[in-house]
């Protein structure tokens, strides 16, 4: 993007993603730290001592750090103090993750005025849709909501984690909205089945870890996960 060059970090093999491998890639010709917090696509998070290891290098090499916590209502550790209080940190968010709506585009970033001006330069002049600006006037206007969907995420994800370990399954995903699930039987085959059989859609992902290839599951209220569990229990026998 813009001419750069991306530098990946990969997973190990037991899907941790360690502070000092991220480290070992910070150079000086390092221009932009991009960090999701919780990652993505296996849900692991970042503690304070990791995150604040990775801030330290990252000032001394004048080090430019975007956290994404796109997925922090699922997980509330969130880093914005770096945001709100330093230069050149900016956190991300989206009310997408929460609310099931992608197509919606709706977020925000956070950081330094001075900073916040350079990243306006980088914006079309009608980058948010009349739709979006609706939806977030509802949010405004409509307590309890966020806590609301919250509570009702946390009780379909502690469904969903008691039956899978009730039915012997293994699983992976510690935050965020989703979870990696090893079947018993092909995953491109429950997938299939899945859609046809049960109208219910889910995608298989290859090479995850020592799990290998797995089936990657957004969780929804109590409700939908018992659909769920109710279909993987009869399709994946």
């Amino acid at each position: 993007m813009y001419g750069r060059n991306l530098i990946k970090v990969p997973y190990n093999d037991d899907l941790t993603l360690p502070a000092e491998k991220i480290i070992r890639e910070l150079t000086d010709d390092t221009q932009m730290l991009i960090l999701l917090n919780p990652n993505n696509p296996m849900g692991n998070v970042y503690s304070d001592e990791e995150m604040e290891s990775m801030m330290e290098i990252c000032r001394k090499k004048q080090i430019t750090v975007l956290i994404d916590e796109a997925y922090y209502y699922f997980h509330p550790k969130t880093f914005i103090k770096y945001a709100l209080n330093e230069r050149h940190m900016f956190v991300t968010r989206t009310f997408s993750k929460l609310f099931s709506m992608a197509g919606c585009r709706l977020g925000y970033v956070v950081g330094a005025p001075e900073d916040i001006k350079y990243v306006q330069k980088f914006c079309t002049p009608h980058n948010t849709n009349a739709f979006a600006m609706k939806f977030a006037e509802s949010i405004l206007e409509t307590p309890g909501m966020i806590d609301r969907l919250v509570s009702e995420f946390r009780e379909g994800r502690k469904y969903l984690i008691d039956a899978l370990d009730e039915n012997g399954y293994a699983h992976v995903g510690d935050a965020g909205n989703f979870i990696f699930i090893k079947p018993k039987n092909d995953t491109s085959t429950i997938v299939k089945r899945m859609k046809e059989e049960k109208k219910i859609l889910i995608k298989s992902y290859p090479g995850i870890g020592y799990l290998g290839d797995c089936l990657r599951v957004s969780i929804g209220n109590k409700e939908t996960m018992m659909k769920f569990i109710k279909a993987l229990k009869e399709i994946d026998n």
